[in-house]
């Protein structure tokens, strides 16, 4: 084989040779001909991808079938029911959402990338070859011979069948069987063969060293589109949470505002019991006061459509599927403090276990750029020819080589991968360090402000029956006369201020739980089906708002 640099070689030939010297050879042959054709010298039955994915822990989206624009936009055919709590939503914006779709698959493009690229370097070969060889020699007339010309003609046909195998770390063996049959003049012979070779980098090459660079650059393209893929999963799953609560919201201010509306036509319907004093004023204030509210329900049965609209494409479902959204509170958090919080979402936050492989690969391909200043190899070689027939009948050899190659490699070579190395070190513990800090940050805000609103609101729904008997209390004031319509209406619109400022506490409430969910990895502990799910994600009936 090709030889590079400085080397020692020793090689032994020798012809007809005992049969268990060539034996030897011949069955190690055999032996690591049949281990390469099984796959078993080096080949991994996952890809490089799939091992990294499986450290990470990422999710995938169940189904990729393009949901077609009709299906999308039509009426027709839409005859499934979905029922939305905050947990099923997680799970059906995942697996439905175009937008994590588009990007997992960008993410699954690059991890083909990088597959073919260590692939095309770990790679085992199957060979053929047939190579035929014709030669002819002619000897000058020679008068001792009468002036005839001798002429020597022979042809030689070897069928080979070989195996090559590649390794990433450079290694690279071949091992083949072949048949030699060969004619020389009238004579015939042929004569079978083993052959094997093996050249192995014992310390650092300056190829490794190149492909180490390369792989660097592929790995940096690995990790962005794995990272873009994860901050989408994190924005998409957080906004449909957010439309979620929205819609909710919306829907109880609607439910509220008929609520409303109905106590105040029942006033009206009441005013018939007034015979001490003349109603007719009341009656038009109380007639204005139903049609603002009407308004008022109407509005926010509109922003249902909206919401629920927009509910629905987050979720990747089509606009005209029936929903059933159910009002329930999520907190999976409940119960933690601000530390514990904190520690969670270090641990479970899959772009800071993307950002500690990378780290952890660019300390391995440093460690090997430090040792790189020679290039050692160790080169073995062998080939015996098995006793023939014909012209080969009782002819026999084995030939063996082996030796180190050695070579200095460029300094320029190892410091610019050195260099590249240690940047790549310090820019992933760099980023390691700022999302530590963005979680800490962005948990802390609405960690305090839901502690805050799940007191206070409790409190506001404590005092909610008080503002409601304050009202009926107010309706057999003013039919006694005692209280006149404006109060009456007032206390009326203050039981209504009330109810909504509870729900905007119950939206906002819900808005910090998915800015949490975003924030601390929570989303990818539930989509993977996390040991402790079940047990701390809560979904509990709200209480009603009156």
């Amino acid at each position: 084989m090709p030889q590079k640099g400085a080397a020692a070689i020793w090689q032994s030939d020798h012809v007809s040779v005992l049969p268990g010297g060539r034996g030897v050879i011949t069955w190690v042959a055999l032996a690591a001909f049949g281990f390469l054709i099984g796959g078993g010298t080096g080949c991994e039955t996952s890809t490089p991808s799939e091992r990294l994915r499986e450290r990470l822990h990422l999710p995938s989206p169940t189904t990729f079938a393009t949901v077609s624009r009709d299906q999308r936009f039509s009426a027709s055919g839409q005859r499934e029911t979905h029922v939305l709590t905050p947990r099923t939503l997680i799970l059906i914006a995942f697996n439905r959402q175009p937008k994590i779709k588009s990007s997992y698959q960008r993410f699954k493009s690059e991890e083909a990338r990088y597959d073919f690229f260590y692939a095309s370097h770990d790679s085992l070969t199957p060979k053929f070859s047939l190579p035929n060889t014709w030669s002819e020699s002619e000897s000058q007339p020679d008068s001792r011979l009468g002036n005839r010309k001798e002429v020597d003609r022979s042809r030689e046909h070897t069928p080979t069948v070989s195996v090559e195998k590649l390794f990433f770390d450079t290694t690279e063996m071949e091992v083949g069987v072949g048949y030699g049959l060969m004619d020389e003049n009238a004579g015939q012979g042929n004569q079978p063969f083993v052959s094997a070779s093996l050249r192995y980098p014992l310390w650092a090459s300056r190829e490794r060293l190149e492909r180490t660079s390369e792989e660097i650059f592929r790995r940096s393209e690995l990790n962005d589109a794995q990272l873009d893929f994860i901050q989408t999963v994190r924005e998409e799953l957080q906004e449909a949470l957010e439309y979620y609560y929205s819609a909710i919201f919306n829907t109880r201010l609607r439910d509220a505002a008929r609520s409303r509306r109905e106590d105040v036509e029942r006033l009206l319907q009441r005013l018939d019991e007034i015979t001490d004093r003349d109603a007719s004023a009341d009656r038009r204030r109380i007639e204005a006061e139903v049609a603002t509210v009407k308004s008022d329900e109407s509005s926010f049965n509109s922003f249902v459509q909206v919401q629920t609209s927009r509910l629905k494409s987050a979720c990747g479902l089509p606009f005209h599927a029936r929903t059933e959204l159910q009002d329930v509170l999520f907190n999976p958090f409940e119960g933690l403090s601000h530390e514990d919080l904190l520690w969670l979402g270090i641990e479970t936050d899959p772009e800071i276990a993307t950002l500690r492989n990378a780290m952890s690969n660019a300390q391995v391909q440093l460690d090997l750029a430090r040792r790189g200043k020679w290039d050692v190899a160790l080169l073995a070689d062998g080939k015996t020819h098995l006793e023939g027939r014909g012209m080969r009948q009782d002819q026999s050899d084995w030939t063996v080589s082996l030796g180190l190659e050695v070579s200095a490699v460029d300094a320029r070579v190892t410091s610019s991968l050195i260099r590249q190395a240690q940047a790549d070190i310090e820019r992933f513990g760099e980023a390691i360090s700022a999302r530590e800090n963005t979680i800490y940050v962005n948990t802390l805000e609405p960690f305090i402000r839901n502690a805050q609103l799940t007191v206070t609101r409790q409190e506001l729904i404590d005092n909610l029956s008080k503002y409601q008997q304050d009202y009926e209390t107010g309706v057999s004031e003013y039919l006694a006369g005692n209280l006149n319509i404006d109060d009456l209406l007032k206390r009326r619109g203050d039981l209504w201020e009330q109810q909504r400022t509870i729900t905007r506490q119950a939206f906002f409430m819900g808005v910090n739980v998915a800015f949490l969910c975003a924030e601390t990895g929570k989303f990818f502990e539930l989509l993977n089906g996390g040991a402790d799910a079940e047990s701390t994600v809560g979904e509990q009936g709200l209480p009603h708002d009156g």
